[in-house]
């Protein structure tokens, strides 16, 4: 487990410093208002494997628009999608909205069982570090289910946020923009709750800067990978990337990932709609 050291600044800034050398700083605003940042905890996770780990197989709306349908890649850990640039041309910032899962029980697996959804930058065709934010929800043997909201720079440890608002069904906004390889901002904002966090972090794990990604992740914790629930389908809107000369990305291009060996066995599987939406939906 990483340290984790705080100091109060003001009444509405903290500062944090994570692992030897990533520092970060948080303010918070409610209903228009800036709030005093001191009942927000970052309890550290120990790292998890959030990296895309390629499977025996190649890497309120309508169903998906007619024509062509986009390739598909497969994964153990992911669905989404990952959109890719080159060093020549790198990322330089990552949006989207997503709908925090809200899960029902899978019967074939352990309970509790989880999901989450986050965007980020690298993880995919650079697995040197990760940079994403998002939320997670975990669904009990009740079928009661709870949802946190957390951020991470791999390979430093994962922050839960206590204190940030979030439920199964907010809709949540994640802005991750990168001043440098080693220096980024994240916006989480839940439109539901009226709330947008900023984080601000420095000397970070250097990025590549090749990959944007709006991601279903069945992540990895200290036992292995997390029993993966059934869930509703899951829409990633306004999904853009921006690089450094100034171009904005869509998904248009990109593979759809989907969650599984193949398509028949898959457990989610990504469906797009435009160049900026596309949905998640479970499956078996």
């Amino acid at each position: 487990m990483k340290s984790h050291a705080f100091a109060l600044l003001v009444p509405s800034i903290l500062a944090w410093t994570a692992a030897a050398e990533l520092t970060f700083s948080a303010t918070a605003v409610h209903a228009g208002k800036q709030v005093d940042t001191s009942g927000l905890e970052f309890l550290p996770i120990p790292p998890r494997s959030h990296h895309h780990r390629n499977s025996s197989s190649p890497l309120s709306r309508s169903r998906p628009r007619p024509g062509k349908r986009a390739a598909v890649s497969y994964s153990d850990n992911w669905c989404g999608v990952s959109q890719h640039t080159t060093a020549a041309n790198p990322i330089t910032g990552v949006s989207g909205v997503f709908s925090t899962p809200s899960l029902t029980i899978r019967p074939s697996e352990s309970i509790p069982q989880f999901a989450a959804a986050w965007i980020g930058i690298d993880g995919a065709s650079c697995q040197n570090s990760l940079l994403q934010a998002g939320t997670s929800t975990v669904v009990n043997s009740n079928g009661g289910q709870s949802a946190s909201a957390w951020w991470e720079w791999v390979p430093n440890a994962s922050y839960s946020i206590s204190g940030f608002p979030v439920k199964p069904g907010d809709w949540i906004d994640v802005n991750i923009t990168t001043s440098s390889p080693t220096n980024a901002k994240i916006v989480m904002t839940n439109y539901n709750r009226d709330y947008s966090l900023t984080l601000v972090l420095n000397n970070g794990p250097e990025l590549c800067r090749l990959d944007a990604d709006w991601i279903i992740e069945d992540f990895d914790d200290a036992d292995g990978q997390v029993a993966f629930p059934r869930f509703d389908d899951i829409w990633f809107e306004d999904c853009v990337a921006t690089t450094a000369k100034g171009t904005n990305i869509g998904i248009d291009g990109a593979a759809m990932i989907y969650l599984g060996h193949d398509t028949a066995s898959a457990t989610c599987r990504a469906e797009q709609y435009d160049n900026e939406n596309f949905y998640c939906y479970s499956q078996n």
